[in-house]
């Protein structure tokens, strides 16, 4: 049973990638801004569907139950999944390390879709992406990021690098912490966990294989940047996330 779930599911997700990838070739070109974030989300949500995966969205206190034009979104990071939760949510202009943009099909998938590339280890290239992010911001879109740079196994929030909330504060835009975590029969689970020496391709096995995952995310109170430094921006958002962490723990 578990080998014929892994296969099928992996053959659905296939052709949801093939559908992606010709929906963003063929039909964004000729699509307004509109659509195309309909497309996405659809897209994502599928995709989350081909993995097993159910989607619970908890609204904040103020009762949004999704980002607003023009924030700036930061999320914990566990897993290769957290983006596409987010997009299902509300498609985002996401900042990714520019060697995506050379993957097959995700590659021209993410490109095509308003990713936002960084290039590391280039002297111009945070300025560049803080300038880019800024401007979007500016125009109302919504931009995200991952601030711990890297991904955990969710039972903590990681320390945060501080320089892309720059964009925020150039901006003057308002940031939205969001907490994810994935759940298996009532406990945190470590399915889709992209940690350690885990391949991209076990993590994805891992995640094809298992049941009854539930993605739990939690919109928090959006925070705004005016009359903040990036890092004073960063400890205040970790601090929330920190909050509801300790919460959601108890």
């Amino acid at each position: 049973m578990r080998l014929f779930r892994l296969v099928t599911r992996a053959l659905w997700l296939t052709l949801t990638v093939l559908w992606g990838f010709l929906a963003v070739v063929l039909l964004y070109p000729i699509l307004g801004a509109a659509p195309r974030l309909a497309i996405k989300r659809s897209w994502s949500r599928h995709m989350l569907r081909c993995c097993g995966l159910r989607l619970t969205v908890m609204p904040s206190d103020q009762g949004f139950n999704a980002p607003e034009r023009g924030e700036l979104v930061v999320m914990n990071h566990i897993s290769f999944i957290d983006i596409l939760v987010l997009d299902a949510l509300r498609p985002v202009h996401f900042i990714a390390k520019s060697e995506i943009r050379d993957w097959p099909l995700i590659g021209t998938l993410c490109a095509r879709t308003g990713t936002i590339f960084i290039e590391r280890g280039k002297r111009h290239a945070v300025h560049d992406v803080l300038k880019t992010m800024a401007d979007q911001l500016r125009a109302g879109e919504v931009v995200s990021f991952f601030p711990e740079g890297t991904t955990s196994d969710g039972s903590q929030v990681l320390p945060f690098h501080a320089n892309l909330f720059e964009a925020a504060v150039r901006a003057q835009a308002m940031v939205r912490p969001l907490v994810i975590s994935y759940w298996q029969a009532g406990h945190r689970s470590l399915a889709p966990a992209f940690i350690d020496d885990l391949s991209l391709v076990d993590c994805a096995v891992a995640v094809l294989a298992a049941t009854g995952i539930e993605v739990r995310l939690k919109l928090l109170d959006a925070i705004p940047s005016e009359g903040l430094t990036r890092q004073q921006l960063a400890a205040k958002v970790r601090e929330q996330m920190l909050e509801y962490h300790r919460q959601d723990n108890d």
